[in-house]
């Protein structure tokens, strides 16, 4: 099949922007696509930091400005396009990206009286606004249901989990048994919604309990300055360490013992994924993406993320409780491993992804 990947945004290519989540997804869209035997084509903004990897995939790349809805220009190029390419489905991965596929949609109707299916990637916490797609994707299943819930049928919303590879040298790591002070980590962009500070809190309670922690943090993001002025007013700041943006994964899960995602707002949360291919025992959050990857005392703990006031001492109880009983921490990391390979690896979720895409055109035609 013949098929558009569509993303438009703002993350222009600059020395200190890096590729997060939205647009890993993307990127891995077109990869995996193309590798189930489509044809893709992705559509972006010119110059973004992630156009070289878009090109990497193999897939052909068709740059617009995407100025805003007025931008009939974009529209007009985009209608023309898909004139010529002829692309059985259309996937758009932001609202603004939808907006201009459908405007050219109904121009290439008009045209040649056929209807290109569009489906909608969902990324964000308000899936109703791709009401109007013919398909949603959504990352998580709450999110799914929330879109049935707003009118949408239940045969056109799909939950389609974020996906990771496994880098060709991978050989499972054996952790060792925990060191002193024992080493938690989290990563990701350091912004209130991450409830890192929850975690910095948890270090004197952890303290008061015998438990020494080191806490490290690979992210940027503009919490820094408050998340280290904490630190130093709860007496911690020796025990914390923010190291910056952290490409080396390997490096940074062979350097703690327990990984932790406190997110108040996770739609999916990739580096549980990271977490769990690297054999690391997770304490995360309820919230929505974590809540479904992690089954309770069975791959990893989780706590509640409703009561913010309460959330330093759950932490610290489930921190505990994995110090107290390594042999329940191998267990949990194991398993989570498990999950892993059979759910998120990029080969299974893209197979996955190609045949619904399938599925949704046959049904469309």
């Amino acid at each position: 099949m013949k098929i558009l990947n569509t993303l438009f945004n703002y993350k222009k290519s600059t020395s200190d922007n890096k590729i997060l989540g939205v647009e890993r997804c993307f990127i891995d869209y077109s990869r995996h696509l193309i590798a189930n035997g489509h044809e893709v084509v992705s559509v972006t903004n010119p110059k973004m930091v992630y156009t070289d990897a878009v090109r990497a995939t193999g897939s052909k790349l068709l740059e617009l400005p995407g100025w805003n809805r007025f931008d009939i220009y974009s529209i007009f190029r985009l209608a023309l396009f898909c004139l010529f390419f002829r692309p059985d489905a259309v996937l758009c991965h932001s609202g603004k990206a939808m907006f201009f596929v459908r405007a050219a949609r109904l121009f290439n109707q008009i045209l040649l009286g056929k209807k290109i299916p569009i489906i909608a990637v969902d990324h964000g916490i308000n899936p109703r606004k791709f009401l109007k797609a013919d398909a949603v994707f959504t990352v998580n299943s709450y999110f799914s249901k929330e879109l049935i819930k707003a009118g949408k049928s239940p045969d056109s919303a799909f939950v389609m989990p974020n996906m990771f590879d496994v880098p060709k040298d991978f050989v499972l790591p054996v952790k060792p048994a925990f060191r002193y002070p024992v080493k938690v980590g989290s990563l990701g962009r350091i912004h209130w919604e991450k409830n890192f500070d929850k975690m910095v809190q948890t270090l004197p309670i952890l303290r008061s309990r015998g438990i020494e922690c080191e806490y490290l943090i690979g992210g940027v993001g503009p919490e820094e300055e408050k998340l280290n002025k904490l630190a130093k007013e709860l007496g911690v700041e020796k025990n914390f360490k923010i190291l910056g943006w952290t490409s080396d994964k390997k490096t940074f899960f062979n350097e703690i013992d327990i990984f932790v995602l406190p997110s108040f707002g996770e739609t999916f949360g990739i580096v549980l994924l990271e977490a769990m291919l690297y054999n690391t025992p997770i304490v995360t959050s309820n919230s929505w993406g974590p809540d479904e990857v992690i089954d309770e005392g069975i791959n990893g703990l989780k706590v509640s993320k409703d009561d913010r006031e309460k959330m330093p001492e759950l932490l610290a109880d489930a921190i505990e409780r994995l110090v107290k009983d390594q042999d329940l921490a191998r267990t949990l990391a194991a398993n989570a491993h498990q999950k892993f390979l059979q759910n998120y690896r990029s080969e299974k979720v893209g197979k996955k992804l190609s045949d619904t895409v399938e599925k949704i055109v046959q049904k469309f035609r």
